[in-house]
């Protein structure tokens, strides 16, 4: 009962700064050439960009201290669902936050001693997403970064 107490406020918490977070400085836009999956980040928070997929399918960026951004797409080829996701994550990962809609999923929690943050909207047969990870250390520096950083994902749809 008390843990979960603990992790219900701590969801509550998270969620409440994830939307009043202050405006970013540095903010860069990724766009996506393959889906037209784009994010907007503080660069100064996000600095060393990773190599590229080779499939094309998104970006991803480190910070010094540990931090990860991952911006991407892919299709939805299992007929996966905001719900499926979901559940999907909350079977591999200590999950503490999880919301939907009929066309969107927001999953938060913990895996493998990092916070980790995630949004996903479904457009047409394609699943665009961006991710956060960072140590549970950081959470003061990362927390108030990610409801505008998820926020800002858009994509496309694309049938076929």
């Amino acid at each position: 009962m008390l843990k979960s107490l603990v992790l219900s406020a701590a969801g509550l918490a998270f969620a409440a700064t994830a939307f009043c977070a202050p405006a970013m400085a540095d903010e860069v836009t990724y766009r996506n050439d393959r889906y037209g999956t784009s994010a907007t980040f503080p660069s100064s928070e996000f600095p060393d960009r990773l190599p590229a997929p080779t499939n094309g399918d998104g970006m991803a960026w480190r910070s010094p201290d540990g931090a990860e951004l991952f911006i991407y797409a892919r299709h939805n080829r299992g007929n996966e669902t905001p719900q499926t996701i979901i559940a999907d994550r909350t079977k591999a990962d200590d999950v503490t936050y999880k919301a939907s809609g009929n066309t969107w999923a927001v999953v938060s929690g913990y895996h493998d001693g990092k916070i980790f943050y995630e949004r996903y909207i479904f457009r047409g047969d394609l699943i665009h997403s961006v991710a956060i990870r960072y140590p549970k250390s950081l959470r003061s520096e990362y927390d108030p970064l990610v409801g505008e950083i998820t926020n800002s994902l858009r994509g496309p749809s694309r049938e076929g």
